[in-house]
């Protein structure tokens, strides 16, 4: 890395609020107002993230993720990435399978004074079902 604190906060996003289950680090990584942007709907609000996470946590308890490549252009952080994890507990309506997945993705993070305000995430959500 190459010590930009945008750069830091995302790896932060990564380690220690999804690799960690650490979501009271959240205010130090998030704007109080985040938006983020997903295949599986829109979050607003600190709030409303860690309860994503910890719906998605419940249902993976083991989940990991990896980020492969940062990319910065000003106050933007592309992030290309791998989960892993098994799904041990229901998700989305849909009961544990007790499988092991495997996902990839890339975030586009927009930041404001070091914190995500903003997120745009691509992924195949059926990869985490197997649907």
């Amino acid at each position: 890395m190459d010590g930009s604190p945008n750069k830091a906060t995302v790896l932060a996003y990564f380690e220690q609020f999804w690799n960690q289950g650490d979501h009271e680090a959240a205010s130090e990584i998030f704007a109080s107002d985040i938006a983020f942007h997903y295949p599986l709907g829109e979050l607003a609000g600190v709030d409303a993230v860690k309860a994503y996470a910890a719906a998605v946590r419940t249902a993976f308890p083991d989940i990991h993720f990896t980020a492969a490549d940062l990319v910065q252009e000003q106050d933007q952080v592309a992030a290309r990435w791998f989960l892993q994890g098994t799904q041990s507990g229901a998700f989305r309506d849909k009961a544990p399978t007790n499988r092991q997945v495997s996902v990839s993705g890339i975030t586009i993070f927009k930041l404001e004074n070091n914190r995500i305000a903003e997120m745009w995430v691509a992924f195949d959500p059926a990869r985490l079902t197997g649907d």
